[in-house]
């Protein structure tokens, strides 16, 4: 099979790139020629890998069986390039040089991962050829771009016209059939991730990459001592900041470890500077990005590697450090949030060194104590650890994409998008479906196709007096009601729908003060009374009668949207956000009827627009 496969690879930074570095070279073992169309010679310096010739030599591939990887790469002609205003056409540049390798050597399938660039470009050159598209998303493009007002409908509509979608099965919302959606092949990891390989002498590494901007610190490291390492990107989410205050907490108590960073991202300077404010220079190596082959010999030299996220806006993340450090029998030390993404998670609680929330600088300072104060210890946890770890390896990988691939280009069995009816009643609206104990399906059963928000009205409409419930009727109601909108928020039925979230405007780019902005709300807030206690019905399932409660449906255009109760004040609030009020006017109108304090209503705006419940304009 010849595949087109238009992603991010090395030298970008990141576990996408490397994964889908692992997926190219596991297919060409197979025997398959993939042709990689990339924009990764294009990447920024914040978040490129650092490679010498041998690690360029590595990005291609030939193998005996007749399987191949070549890199077909964008960026050789930018002096040809010129229009106002100016920006980097990355996915016309991809979309082209795809097109073109598809046309010239007659691949059978196109692959995308990462919607932005990538997925777009890759549906561009599937649609001008047409041979099948598969496409994958990651977690920050699943949530975070999906829910760009001005970028997400382009996605919404390469998922919806591709072949075959990789990744969340919650997608069935967007209209696509679940048979044309496929989970995520099992993680896995290249042989390099062993605690028996070799571990790389740091000091003699800094050394090498003294030349490197991202390289400070160039003395040699205290091998008597615990080296304490972190890697990935840089930033708050990611505990890194906890992580040198509680460092330099300890060494202010006389404790004596190394700090290695392999790390960088947009606010490495900030996070350098941070680290020279705690006086923690002395004791911090830094390194740029090393390619994914090289990763393990670094953790390998380390005593511990930390993994801190705490209160990550990605929903649907899945890091995969922890299985990195535990395969390479590395001592990993986590936050409860990190350990908690992972498929394995209850187990793997006694398998690394857990901070319940490394906010809490004491707690995360006792942590690392410990194995600053005994690194033998640290590193015989460690390797203890790595036996717990089950991991797929690389032809695993191979096996689970060349068997979906195979089934798209050959064709499956055609199905019904109304099969996707009941999992998403069952998902978004279980109370109803087991209060009805089998109505539902017996319903489906007799009605035409149908779509999924019209079989709930349906279902709605079915309640009636002369049928046995365990509660009345109107209780019934309420909740069917409730779900209903929740099953509003993960289906988007209205995809024909010309009306945008926020109505376009032509306001001008140099906007007033904030107190003169005009706050509208988004057209998908939903706003509804119920006659529950929702709080019991959302956190704990149960039917409590209360008095009625008023709930805000947010929904997203990543379908991942919210649930949040409403107190009366913000009830009014929110409908005072119609855009003909500015913020100074809704301040003074909520401060005369609820003696709001003047920065409360501003504050809360702000968060509101964050969030896109509101638009400034």
């Amino acid at each position: 099979m010849r595949i087109c496969a238009v992603m991010k690879y090395p030298p970008i930074q990141g576990g996408v790139s490397a994964h889908c570095y692992r997926m190219a070279r596991a297919l060409a073992e197979r025997g398959h020629q993939v042709d990689v169309v990339t924009n990764a010679d294009e990447v920024e310096d914040d978040y490129r890998i650092w490679f010498d010739d041998s690690d360029f030599q590595r990005l291609a591939a030939t193998f005996p069986n007749g399987g191949a990887v070549r890199v077909i790469a964008s960026g050789q002609w930018e002096r040809a390039r010129a229009y106002i205003p100016a920006a980097n056409p990355f996915a016309t540049k991809l979309a082209a040089l795809a097109t073109e390798e598809i046309r010239l050597h007659g691949a059978d399938l196109v692959f995308s991962a990462y919607l932005e660039p990538y997925g777009l470009s890759a549906h561009l050159a599937a649609s001008w050829t047409g041979v099948p598209h598969v496409v994958q998303h990651a977690g920050s493009d699943r949530t975070r771009l999906l829910d760009h007002p001005e970028l997400g409908q382009a996605y919404r509509e390469v998922l919806r016209r591709a072949d075959l979608v990789v990744g969340d099965r919650n997608l069935t919302g967007l209209g696509i059939p679940p048979h044309r959606i496929a989970p995520m092949p099992k993680a896995s990891l290249p042989p390099e991730f062993t605690p028996d390989g070799p571990a790389a002498d740091l000091t003699a590494l800094v050394a090498r990459l003294r030349e490197s901007a991202w390289v400070r610190n160039t003395s040699p490291l205290d091998p008597a001592v615990a080296t304490i390492g972190v890697y990935g990107k840089l930033g708050v989410v990611k505990g890194s900041y906890d992580l040198i205050e509680a460092l330099a907490r300890l060494r202010g108590r006389g404790l004596r470890f190394n700090f290695l960073v392999m790390a960088g991202g947009t606010e490495r300077e900030k996070f350098l500077t941070a680290v020279d404010e705690l006086g923690l220079t002395e004791v911090t190596w830094t390194l740029p990005f090393l390619p994914p082959w090289r990763v393990p010999e670094v953790l390998r030299a380390c005593t511990a590697v930390c993994g801190l996220e705490r209160n990550f806006p990605v929903e649907v993340h899945r890091p995969g450090l922890p299985m990195e450090l535990l395969s390479c029998g590395t001592c990993a030390v986590l936050s409860a949030e990190v350990v908690r993404t992972q498929p394995h998670w209850p187990e793997l609680r006694s398998s690394a060194r857990v901070v319940e929330d490394p906010r809490d600088i004491d707690g995360l300072a006792k942590v690392l104590a410990e194995v600053i104060a005994d690194p033998a210890a640290a590193v015989e946890f460690g390797r203890q650890s790595s036996k717990q770890l089950p991991v797929a390896d690389d032809d695993e990988l191979g096996a689970a994409y060349a068997a979906m691939f195979d089934a798209v280009v050959h064709g499956g069995p055609a199905q019904s998008a109304d099969d996707a009816v009941l999992p998403l009643l069952r998902r978004h609206m279980p109370m109803t479906m087991a209060l009805l104990n089998g109505r539902a399906e017996r319903l489906l059963s007799r009605v035409a196709p149908v779509g999924v928000q019209d079989f709930a009205t349906m279902l709605a409409e079915s309640i009636d007096d002369d049928v046995e419930l365990e509660y009345p009727p109107d209780t019934i109601r309420e909740v069917v009601r409730f779900e209903q909108h929740r099953l509003w928020l993960a289906v988007d039925a209205d995809h024909d729908a010309v009306d945008p979230a926020f109505p376009r405007s032509a306001v001008a780019r140099r906007q007033p003060d904030f107190g003169q902005l005009r706050p509208v709300c988004s057209a998908l807030l939903r706003i509804a009374e119920f006659a529950l206690d929702v709080d019991a019905l959302t956190a704990r399932g149960e039917i409590v009668d209360s008095e009625p409660s008023v709930c805000a449906f947010h929904k997203r255009p990543s379908l991942r949207g919210r649930v949040f109760r409403l107190t009366p004040a913000t009830r009014e609030l929110l409908q005072l956000c119609d855009g003909t009020r500015t913020v100074e006017e809704i301040t003074d109108i909520a401060a005369r009827a609820h003696d709001a304090p003047p920065t409360a209503v501003p504050e809360l705006l702000r968060r509101f627009a964050l969030d896109q419940v509101v638009q400034l304009r």
